[in-house]
């Protein structure tokens, strides 16, 4: 049997980048314009980004075995999510970094899981980002990958995509982006 999972909500793509005072100023000088002055893949070139789908309220979350739908709670992915960090980050000298790309891309992802003989919700591993105290909002969860049974998908597809626009770049101090990613780390052990 197959098993399906569909997240359809909001695709979020940013980066962090740590910059020196003068590539700060740049930064807030150019404001949206910084995107324009580099090839469009530049900002999410190094590693310390996250592609996925932002977990909110309004985000579709549908299971479903051989097409027959799967119950699947919502605040199950918060419960059973691995949190990721970029642990590169922790040891750079800069004392900030620079937030780039895009959150808002009208979109969906599809995971699929074949030969699978019957779905157990408890099974489903979600890996997670969180960016709360980067971006200053509760809850900000990006959710990258899906694991079921401790297994990667067969397959995994996005779709309906329907154009984002790019954030205002930010400067964020290092102390935030460590103590994030250091309370993360913690919860973790």
């Amino acid at each position: 049997m197959n098993l399906t999972l569909t997240i359809t909500g909001l695709c979020c793509d940013l980066a962090l980048h740590p910059v020196d005072n003068d590539n700060a100023a740049r930064v807030c000088m150019l404001g949206e314009n910084l995107y324009k002055t580099n090839s469009l893949e530049w900002w999410r070139a190094n590693g310390n980004n996250t592609c996925g789908m932002r977990l909110t309220r309004d985000s579709r979350i549908e299971a479903s075995i051989d097409g027959a739908p799967v119950l699947l709670d919502p605040a199950h992915i918060s419960t059973a999510a691995t949190m990721l960090t970029q642990r590169e980050l922790l040891d750079r000298p800069e004392a900030q970094v620079c937030l780039l790309g895009y959150d808002d891309e009208q979109c969906s992802r599809t995971w699929t899981w074949r030969n699978v003989s019957a779905c157990d919700v408890e099974r489903f591993q979600f890996l997670v980002q969180c960016w709360d105290r980067i971006l200053g909002e509760k809850e900000y969860l990006v959710l990258e990958d899906v694991l079921y049974a401790g297994r990667a998908a067969d397959s995994a597809a996005w779709g309906e995509s329907q154009g984002f626009s790019f954030r205002e770049p930010m400067v964020v101090p290092m102390d935030v982006v460590r103590n994030e990613l250091g309370a993360r780390q913690e919860k973790a052990a």
